[in-house]
């Protein structure tokens, strides 16, 4: 797996495999749309090899943590939507951030709380004239000194 949870931790360590397979069945849904999206990939490294990143950050404002199945979801979406290119193992940090506003959308949804999404994308694209909440989601991965960051946004209203 490209992208590594830290603190070196598996998230699913003590996480029911029922929930699993539900964090993983959420990540598959997402991952069909993050096609329809089509964030990049970052290149290869030098070698043709995909580089190994560790995750810094996965965070959402308004503030919810990332819990085991966020992650376990947003991981699967990324990696599944890497495949889906071509390019198993390949990184996207623009895929992550979006998984993680819609793996937010998915599981407030699944509460009960369905949000109407009316736009997600990179912030520097939202449209002015959209109303509704934002919400937005920040990535930091790190390969040794190499930082890699991306955000993503959704405007939401609720339904």
């Amino acid at each position: 797996m490209p992208v590594i949870h830290t603190p070196g931790a598996d998230p699913s360590e003590h996480l029911d495999a029922d929930l699993q397979s539900g964090a993983y069945a959420i990540g598959m849904a997402v991952a069909a749309r993050l096609r329809e999206l089509a964030p990049s990939l970052r290149p290869a490294s030098s070698d043709g090899g995909e580089p190994t990143f560790v995750l810094e950050a996965l965070d959402l404002d308004p503030a919810d943590p990332a819990d085991a199945l966020t992650l376990i979801a947003c991981l699967g979406a990324h990696d599944a939507y890497a495949a889906a290119r071509g390019r198993a193992g390949a990184v996207s940090p623009g895929a992550l951030a979006l998984a993680r506003v819609l793996v937010w959308a998915t599981r407030a949804e699944m509460l009960g709380t369905r949000p109407d999404v009316r736009w997600v994308g990179p912030p520097a694209r939202m449209p002015g004239a959209l109303e509704g909440q934002v919400i937005t989601a920040t990535v930091v991965l790190a390969d040794g000194d190499t930082r890699a960051r991306a955000s993503a946004a959704m405007v939401v209203t609720r339904g």
